[in-house]
């Protein structure tokens, strides 16, 4: 009788650690982060990851259940609960590979460091595992500041052309392509003619100049500065630029150049009017000659 009773428990054991194993063999998880979008993510704004979760296509897989731990360089964009159920006919997308496909958009916190950040995800199989018997993995996500910024400056204007020169200076460590400067309507300044000035690719720690022609008056001038960053995201920036008029008034730099062109509209009067004068007594005298042979 007690033979019987061992051999019972030791049955009913060895059914139930075989039992284990079946449904471990069913849920053979694996979980692989397959996609990050923008790459790399960039400080305050959103970056979208897309996980992959194997091993639940096997109908024995009771269900398996998978939260994501976004850790401290990150946080939920939308509010969304960490916890993922994953169940047979679940509203995931699912992959030719009849993998589940589970998307993510979270917050890159603005204090977060370039580089490569963690995020932390916790899986099971089972939609009531508890949380101390889940596995976890942690996966790298790459982040780099790519938003430029820009010191500008008012570096000229020429009242007698209306020409107002800014000077823009990329002060940010990355480069920037397709750089636009635009003036808006606005009371301190008045554009003649178009409002844009494309400046092009502009490195970092380099400048450039951008020419409006224009009718400032003294106090900051509104400016946008749109680019597209690394990323491939068109960003746009809005700087003040103070102007002063007295700066620019009765340079030296002004009047030797109005010096300048007025010597050399004198020269070309003078070489003119020599030049007109010698083929008028050129010609006077090729007629006289003329008239002495006749």
């Amino acid at each position: 009788m007690k033979n019987g009773v061992v051999f019972g428990i030791l049955f009913g054991f060895f059914f139930v650690l075989s039992l284990t194993g079946v449904l471990a063999d069913a849920c053979n998880l694996k979980i692989s982060l397959v996609n990050q979008d923008p790459y790399p993510a960039v400080q305050g704004d959103s970056v979208k990851l897309l996980f992959q979760v194997s091993g639940v296509q096997n109908p024995e897989c009771k269900g398996t259940i998978f939260r994501l731990d976004p850790e401290y360089s990150f946080s939920f964009a939308d509010g969304v609960d960490a916890d993922t159920k994953i169940l047979s006919g679940s509203t995931y997308a699912q992959s030719y590979k009849n993998d589940w496909l589970i998307p993510y958009t979270l917050k890159v916190n603005s204090g977060a460091l370039d580089g490569d950040a963690e995020v932390q995800v916790y899986y099971a199989s089972g939609v009531n595992t508890p949380a101390t018997d889940m596995f976890s993995q942690k996966f790298s996500v790459n982040i780099q500041d790519s938003r430029a910024n820009f010191e500008v400056h008012v570096k000229n204007y020429d009242s007698t052309t209306r020409t107002l020169t800014f000077e823009i200076l990329n002060v940010a460590k990355v480069d920037v392509k397709a750089l636009t400067v635009e003036v808006p309507d606005q009371e301190n300044v008045q554009i003649k003619g178009a409002k844009f000035n494309i400046v092009g690719d502009l490195d970092s720690n380099e400048y450039t100049t951008a020419d409006f022609e224009a009718v400032p008056k003294d106090g900051n001038i509104s400016i946008e500065l749109s680019y597209t960053d690394k990323s491939n995201v068109r960003r746009t920036l809005n700087k003040q630029v103070l102007y002063e008029s007295k700066y620019f008034q009765d340079r030296f730099s002004s009047k030797n150049g109005n010096l300048e062109t007025t010597w050399i509209i004198i020269l070309v009067i003078i070489v003119g009017f020599g030049y007109w004068y010698y083929k008028r007594k050129r010609n006077k005298k090729l007629m006289a000659e003329r008239r002495k042979f006749k």
